[in-house]
């Protein structure tokens, strides 16, 4: 083989390495099963849902949720038992919790353009959990628990030593709506979810395009504040994800919209607006 072809093949070979999908497991420090994680997020779920006012509509929720399903079961975790609702806030925000609970605000669907805009922040959120994110997290603060707990029973640390480590790693440790992820994390999902959405057949296109007109638009509104404290968005991080888009061939059949979708925007359009979001005092 001659120079020429030699660097050719390098290249595509490494262009096919950066268009794979990240291989994630679970590290060894955390120890929770399926079982216990889901759990977990079945009771900060509820938790949640005590203070968060969810949209009665049936069927804007039954659409996200089919979305949402077809997304999760493309996912490489999908024997999670997945839930998605909506809930009834202006702001344009996501978050995901433990063992596949994912919330998307009202204001997030009144923003997306197309489907596979949904379907791709819904396959970031989803990336989140496939990482074990917010589980890694929970481990890692339980273990410097217990060593706190340990290391006070055996007469090495006093009462204000474990308080003042404990605020100093992070408080409690389920506080996962305002958790905010590493830019590790972030673009970790960003790549879970742009491979998911489009193995579960639609244009990954759609998560590039909303995030590139998320800090476009979102840049000077207050309603963006949320989203863009929880997930920064500096404008590498989403041109790496479109320099990564081109790495995964072309598919005929990606959906880039639907009827279902323009009859969810439609349905929202009559239905009362939602109340505005309360602000956390300052």
């Amino acid at each position: 083989m001659g120079r020429l072809s030699l660097f050719v093949a390098v290249l595509a070979f490494a262009a096919s390495l950066y268009a794979e999908e990240p291989e994630v497991s679970k590290p060894l420090y955390n120890t929770f099963s399926d079982e216990e994680e889901m759990a977990m997020g079945r009771s900060s779920a509820e938790e949640i849902e005590k203070t968060q006012s969810l949209l009665s509509d049936a069927t804007v929720q039954a659409y996200v949720e089919k979305v949402g399903q077809r997304v999760a079961q493309a996912s490489r975790r999908k024997e999670l038992q997945y839930h998605f609702r909506v809930v009834n806030n202006p702001s344009v925000n996501a978050f995901s919790l433990p063992g596949g609970y994912v919330y998307v605000d009202r204001g997030l669907l009144d923003f997306v353009e197309t489907e596979s805009e949904l379907a791709g922040v819904l396959a970031h959120e989803v990336g989140h959990v496939v990482a074990y994110h917010s589980m890694n997290d929970v481990a890692r603060r339980w273990l410097v628990d217990r060593v706190m707990y340990e290391g006070q029973k055996a007469g090495l640390l006093n009462d204000q030593q474990i308080h003042d480590v404990l605020n100093q790693y992070g408080g409690p440790a389920l506080l996962f709506v305002d958790r905010k992820f590493s830019r590790e994390e972030e673009n970790e999902a960003d790549l879970l979810g742009l491979h998911n959405e489009a193995r579960a057949g639609w244009d990954p296109e759609g998560l590039v395009a909303f995030l590139r007109r998320l800090i476009r638009v979102g840049a000077n509104q207050d309603i963006f504040e949320l989203l863009m404290r929880r997930h920064p968005l500096p404008e590498d991080r989403v041109d790496a994800l479109g320099v990564e888009l081109k790495q995964i061939p072309a598919v005929a059949g990606w959906k880039k919209n639907s009827a279902a979708f323009h009859a969810m925007k439609d349905r929202l359009g009559t239905l009362p607006p939602s109340p505005p979001p309360v602000k956390a005092p300052s």
